[in-house]
């Protein structure tokens, strides 16, 4: 499998909405990607996004770093950023404290 890494040109949300969109239509209907998630195996059922991926696992409206493939993804760019089959997802959670 390829990685699927959709970028909006020159910011254009309404482009990158399309694109991943069109992904799942054709090429990701119905595909599991075997992750990694914070070290124990995960089988995503909607691969196309970082935020799906939240999403799924029911994290997704909270204010979590996400690092995949030991790279930070922001937050802006977690609904374009595509995870491919083998991909190493580590999640953390803020937490305040003093």
């Amino acid at each position: 499998m390829n990685l699927i890494r959709v970028m909006p040109a020159q910011g254009s949300q309404r482009d990158a909405r399309l694109a991943i969109a069109l992904a799942r239509f054709f090429y990701l209907k119905e595909l599991q990607v075997k992750l990694t998630v914070n070290g124990e195996a995960y089988e995503a059922k909607e691969p196309v996004s970082v935020t799906a991926l939240l999403e799924e696992m029911g994290i997704g409206g909270r204010a979590v770093v996400v690092v995949l493939n030991d790279e930070v993804i922001p937050a802006s760019s977690r609904s374009t950023c595509g995870l491919r089959e083998g991909d190493c997802v580590d999640l953390f959670r803020l937490v305040g404290g003093g």
